[in-house]
């Protein structure tokens, strides 16, 4: 069997059918079937897997591949003994093959293992995981947001950004080799998202985008990172094209700018030409695509700060609308609507109707009372609270929001991207992460 997305064979031992909690080992699988395929060990969710006699000429092999969006939150993990740092590492792997929104990373200068999520809740759900599924000792560290630096505030009103020529040079094995890179770099602008495959690019960059420019035609392509999965490894393979070579060094030098180790974001990157010294290894062009988007970074000077942002959805009685606006408010939440709780444009219906609902006396239930009024009216209809805020402002919002509605208010959050953070806000996210 061969794993289609990274051109990888895989040796499968044994194929079962589920039945409920019943596993029955089977020869095959059949179309629509859910099954377990036990022994794989370079696939993971969202890849495709083919027959080995499958002509991959006349048929297409490689289904649309899962894109994860950005992580926005991070915490550290703690094993409790030294005994237990290989098997948390082992269960981190495996995890991360089944979510792939999940992202391990080792901070080298803290000596600590990282594991960045969507949310507040996508973390408790990893350490619950560790711990019950895969039975090991350990727990998170303080929750930690992403931050984000954007492209150098010199390039910010230009609209051609910065374009380097730079030739990298070094002597290796006694042997002298060179490489050769002419980049243009500038800030990324919803107008460069032309198409849905650029988008899917932008989301696999974490919000960057890397082209490549054709002298022939004087088009340009969007490649993903190479470990994306809907990258091309037939079209461009490590051993004979250059393109996963300057992609990595791209993705080296993208995830700590030098201004203030944060990863970068909205940066605009197209190559313009490349060329390597007889003799030399492709490898040696990584090299010089991370120096030469490094000198580009630069040259353009420190960028803005980026914060991700959430969009808040509460829903809470009349008696509990003021509580909530000023605890948003006092934790730099923007107020963008208060509702009624009638049909909006994301409710397909309204308060659900308790005119041929037994409602018990209040003499039997006390708790019939908040559901009636005097009048017999319903008083029970909740008002719907839209707002944006910091995602750091909302990591305890869930026990913020049960003290300040007495427990009757119900909240959602969905990503709203990343903004950029004035000057006060700057230096206070500096002095978080140590760079001030």
């Amino acid at each position: 069997m061969v794993n289609s997305s990274n051109q990888q064979r895989e040796r499968v031992s044994k194929l079962l059918l589920l039945y409920a909690s019943q596993p029955e080992e089977v020869e095959n699988l059949g179309f629509g079937s859910v099954g377990v395929i036990l022994g794989l060990k370079h696939t993971r969710t969202g890849d495709t897997l083919t027959s080995t006699s499958w002509d991959a000429k006349t048929s297409p092999s490689v289904l649309s591949s899962i894109v994860p969006p950005p992580s926005v939150i991070s915490a550290s993990v703690v094993p409790q003994s030294q005994a237990d740092v290989q098997p948390t590492l082992e269960a981190l792997a495996s995890l991360s093959r089944t979510d792939p929104s999940l992202r391990v990373t080792e901070d080298v200068q803290e000596g600590q293992t990282l594991v960045h999520g969507l949310g507040a809740l996508h973390l408790e759900i990893v350490e619950g995981r560790l711990q019950d599924e895969w039975g090991v000792k350990v727990k998170f560290g303080k929750r930690r947001v992403s931050y984000r630096e954007n492209m150098g505030r010199l390039v910010d009103d230009e609209a051609d950004g910065i374009l380097v020529d730079h030739k990298w040079s070094k002597d290796m094995g006694g042997k002298h080799v060179e490489a050769s890179l002419s980049i243009q770099v500038r800030a990324l602008t919803e107008g460069d998202i032309k198409t849905e495959a650029d988008r899917a690019v932008v989301e696999a960059w974490g919000g960057n985008l890397v082209q490549f420019s054709e002298a022939e035609t004087g088009k340009t392509r969007s490649i993903p990172p190479p470990e994306a999965p809907s990258f091309n490894h037939s079209q461009y393979p490590t051993n004979t094209s250059p393109v996963p070579h300057i992609l990595q060094g791209f993705a080296t030098t993208l995830s700590s700018s030098p201004h203030s180790l944060l990863p970068l974001s909205h940066v605009h990157i197209t190559v313009k030409s490349h060329s390597l010294s007889s003799g030399s290894p492709l490898t040696v062009l990584s090299a010089a695509s991370s120096s030469t988007l490094l000198k580009a970074l630069h040259d353009a000077g420190p960028g803005h700060l980026m914060e991700p942002y959430v969009r808040v959805k509460v829903d809470v009685g009349d008696e509990g609308v003021g509580k909530v606006v000023k605890d948003l408010n006092e934790h730099h939440g923007e107020i963008l609507d208060l509702g009624s709780g009638l049909v909006t444009e994301d409710d397909e219906v309204g308060p659900y109707p308790i005119d041929d609902l037994y409602i018990p006396p209040k003499w039997l239930t006390p708790a019939s009372a908040s559901l009636a009024s005097k009048d017999g009216t319903d008083s029970s209809i909740k008002r719907t609270i839209w707002a944006v805020a910091p995602l750091s402002r909302m990591l305890d919002y869930s026990s913020r929001l049960r003290a300040v509605s007495g427990g009757q208010a119900t909240f959602e959050l969905s990503n709203d991207g990343f903004r950029a953070v004035g000057d006060v806000r700057r230096l206070e996210i500096l002095k978080e992460i140590g760079r001030a």
